[in-house]
């Protein structure tokens, strides 16, 4: 079986989560995407205390876990989340398959991007770019058409808006639009990755945090870019 197939059917599982860490312990994984050799030896820093492979793991549990769950989405955004996610992209891929993919491969630009200041911490500056160029040369090797290579590097990109935002509490109009302006409907899938990689990371830092603070923030980020400047 050619690896892009495997790769699809394996996206496709109600437990990618599974069948992920199955492949990677059959061999395969490593195959598909070279890179996981080297995220299994980078990223533990003072914000993860595990490396970039377990972590983009714990976040695409989270994303699967989270998107099973009854109720979670306030009522006036889940219909419209499940409609984004439902979305054709090619054969055997939806966006939400294609999510999938891009919350295990958000941090794949860390091993390139790793710096170590004085006092031997370690920095992980600009891996987002870094990880979208590989994504594009991922999705090529793959054969995945030019705009799901689009999106698959637009969710690398971008998965740490929602943690920008968070930290620097800049919720405003003007902020919010210019974000919305290059993401379009695309900021529904990047925030649910954002989400999905500070949940998981906090599990770990503190089991008993409550993560309803950075779903709020997700949802009022939909709330506005929905009903505000969709409806411009």
């Amino acid at each position: 079986m050619k690896l892009q197939n495997i790769l699809k059917n394996s996206l496709c599982s109600e437990s990618t989560y599974d069948k992920l860490i199955e492949l990677d312990k059959n061999l395969i994984l490593i195959d598909i995407i070279p890179q996981i050799e080297d995220m299994k030896k980078v990223g533990e820093c003072k914000y993860h205390v595990v490396n970039a492979y377990e972590h983009s793991l714990n976040a695409l549990k989270e994303l699967e876990e989270t998107i099973n769950k009854d109720n979670f989405f306030s009522s006036h955004l889940s219909e419209k989340i499940e409609s984004y996610l439902n979305v054709a992209l090619e054969e055997g891929i939806t966006k939400f398959q294609l999510l999938k993919l891009g919350v295990f491969l958000h941090d794949i630009g860390k091993p390139a991007s790793k710096t170590v200041d004085d006092t031997g911490r370690a920095h992980f500056r600009g891996h987002e770019i870094v990880g979208e160029e590989i994504s594009i040369n991922l999705g090529e090797s793959l054969g995945f058409n030019v705009n799901t290579i689009k999106l698959l590097a637009k969710y690398v990109r971008y998965h740490m808006i929602l943690l920008g935002l968070y930290k620097k509490n800049d919720l405003s109009k003007d902020n919010l639009f210019e974000i919305f302006k290059t993401l379009d409907d695309d900021i529904i899938g990047v925030l649910l990755l954002g989400y999905c990689d500070i949940v998981s990371t906090r599990k770990l830092l503190n089991p008993s945090e409550d993560s309803g603070v950075i779903k709020s923030y997700m949802e009022y980020v939909l709330t506005n870019y929905l009903y505000r400047y969709k409806r411009q």
